[in-house]
């Protein structure tokens, strides 16, 4: 076992949090009764069949609400609804009783990629406890971002606690390390599960070059593995093709029960004018969508910037009384992520959708991958990332990040009601974790690895073809699928070299309007994307979480994608007809 030191600042963060009781099926069909005509309590309660003890107690907390009121005649005691009352009574769902408190807790941020984690998850050692020549990690950040969206996550709320929409307070921090155990080019201890892959990696490649520190026991993690976002996945999970994406998106419009969330890389406005009649049937049945945008020109296509007055022009085509409902975010969230998080209606449990598609921008005709995933921790950790695009750096937070905070409130309520069960395991992929995939799957490969998107670019090089062609000498197989050259590389003069990437062990094919990012290797690990494996260079000029993904480690999942994608290729009858005729003379 080997022993690092990572450096952390800790610090003690509070944060404001809303909490009330919600009222009970008896206590609103009370209320209803109370407005029909005087009622007394064992009126009620021989009317419900409830215990009359149980009644008295609806009756008081609908007394302290000032819903209802007393009144005696001929000796009896009534009850009845005042005004307030019956205005509550006629609604779905009675409002919870909120109060408002401020918690504190002890937190710490990692100093290699910026990832925060609860103090308790961690073996601190400050700089005066190090034992004697103890390999410390080298720190590469010297601050930290107080509205990154890891850090709500951590924040500890109880049922019915809500988090305010306030921006943390912090104490000055201190700068402790984490005792890291490496073995076997794994993090054996020390870290809480499921930190993201780019700094487990970070850290394993520290461990290469420190001396074993001794031959003690394999010592596990210090949360279980079985920990973190699960699910159950089938083949209907997975939606490959253009026309498969938009009817996607027409059902998940039509199944969602209160709320949809769209994020898009782009805005269109003929997109937008061909979902309007799925926004407003939506919208008839009460549900919110926010609609959220990560950028207004396409860098790689030549058409001047797209203005978001245009897309806000096409909403306004809505009827009045539904066009409250549809909102869209009037501030970028400079991210390139695409996904929808929504609540089904018949189920009732949240679903996450990530992949390559641009919902809000596309025409629906090039190849495209996107994965549905019931899981409400992944739900949860995709929300607050969408969410920390929305929050500004100083003042208060805009309707656009209060909508989101009571949905993201409803989903962390969700995953306290709703352990996560199934046989694959999901891993957010942010940013560099993407870059750490790539790794991961060059020394880990046994057989074969894909990596498809639809950009080849500069970065190709030192981001995918190196590590691969490292792979490669293993005895991998390496399958390399692109769509077009970027413009950055094409204004080079330079175009993919096929003959010379084969040489390297590589082999890459290029496919007409293929718009799919994935990475997957050999039968049981899959990531789906937003993220241009061979074109994109992050940089700290990006925001926070640009790039989304998810990690899936399951049986067979790389052939759940394979079979979908070689369905999606094998012409249809209506299509090979079509080829026919075009064939024949006319």
């Amino acid at each position: 076992m080997k022993y690092l030191y990572l450096p952390l600042y800790r610090m003690a963060v509070s944060y404001a949090f809303s909490f009330g009781r919600r009222w009970s099926i008896i206590e609103h069909m009370f209320l209803v009764e109370t407005t029909v005509g005087r009622r007394t309590a064992l009126e009620l309660s021989l009317a419900s069949g409830v215990p009359h003890r149980l009644v008295i107690e609806a009756l008081i907390n609908l007394l302290r609400a000032n819903w209802i009121e007393l009144r005696s005649q001929d000796g009896k005691v009534y009850f009845a609804a005042t005004a307030a009352g019956q205005r509550r009574a006629k609604e779905r769902t009675l409002p919870e009783r909120l109060q408002k408190d401020i918690r504190w807790d002890s937190v710490c941020v990692e100093r290699l990629t910026g990832h925060w984690m609860r103090a308790d998850d961690l073996d601190l050692v400050y700089e005066r406890d190090l034992p004697p020549e103890s390999e410390t990690v080298t720190p590469l950040l010297h601050t930290f971002e107080p509205n990154d969206a890891a850090l709500r996550d951590l924040f500890r709320l109880n049922l019915n606690e809500s988090l305010e929409a306030s921006p943390p307070q912090f104490r000055t921090p201190s700068l402790p390390y984490a005792r890291i155990g490496v073995a076997f080019d794994e993090v054996q201890s020390g870290l809480p599960a499921h930190v993201p892959l780019a700094l487990t990696q970070a850290l394993i490649e520290a461990a290469r070059y420190i001396p074993e520190n001794g031959t003690g026991q394999y010592v596990t993690r210090s949360q279980s593995a079985e920990a973190g976002a699960r699910d159950e996945l089938s083949a209907d999970d997975i939606i490959v093709g253009g026309p498969s994406q938009r009817e996607m998106l027409r059902q998940v419009l039509e199944s969602a029960k209160s709320a949809v969330v769209i994020h898009s890389c782009f805005v269109g406005a003929e997109t937008l004018r061909d979902l309007l009649p799925d926004f407003e049937q939506a919208a008839r049945r009460k549900v919110r969508i926010e609609l959220l945008w990560g950028l207004n020109v396409d860098p790689e296509d030549e058409k001047p910037a797209k203005k978001i007055s245009d897309a806000q022009a096409i909403l306004d085509e809505l009827p009045p009384s539904v066009r409250g409902r549809v909102r869209l975010s009037p501030v970028s969230s400079g991210s390139h992520a695409k996904t929808i998080i929504f609540d089904d209606r018949r189920t009732g449990i949240w679903a996450t959708i990530i992949g390559s598609c641009n919902f809000l921008s596309s025409e629906f005709d090039w190849q495209e991958v996107s994965i549905r995933s019931r899981s409400a921790l992944l739900a949860s950790q995709v929300l607050s990332r969408l969410l920390s695009h929305q929050l500004p750096a100083v003042g208060n937070w805009s309707g656009t990040a209060r909508r989101l905070n009571a949905i993201w409130s409803q989903v962390k309520q969700q995953m306290r009601e709703r352990p996560e069960a199934g046989s694959f395991r999901l891993s957010l992929m942010t940013d560099l974790d993407h870059y750490a995939c790539v790794t991961l799957a060059r020394d880990n490969a046994a057989t074969d690895i894909v990596v498809a998107c639809d950009l080849y670019g500069l970065s190709a090089e030192t981001a995918v073809l190196v590590p691969m062609e490292t792979a490669a000498s293993r005895g991998v197989n390496v399958r390399l699928i692109y769509s077009r050259p970027s413009k950055l590389l094409l204004a080079e003069g330079r175009t993919p070299e096929q003959g010379v990437i084969k040489a390297r062990g590589l082999e890459i094919q290029q496919r007409d309007n293929f718009h799919a990012k994935y990475l997957c290797w050999d039968d049981d690990k899959l990531v789906v994307s937003s993220f241009n494996w061979m074109a994109t260079a992050l940089d700290n000029r990006r925001s926070r979480s640009a790039e989304i993904g998810v990690l899936i480690e399951g049986p067979n999942v790389r052939w759940l994608l394979e079979n979908k994608l070689m369905n999606s290729e094998r012409p249809t009858e209506a299509q090979d007809l079509a080829a026919l005729e075009d064939a024949m003379p006319s």
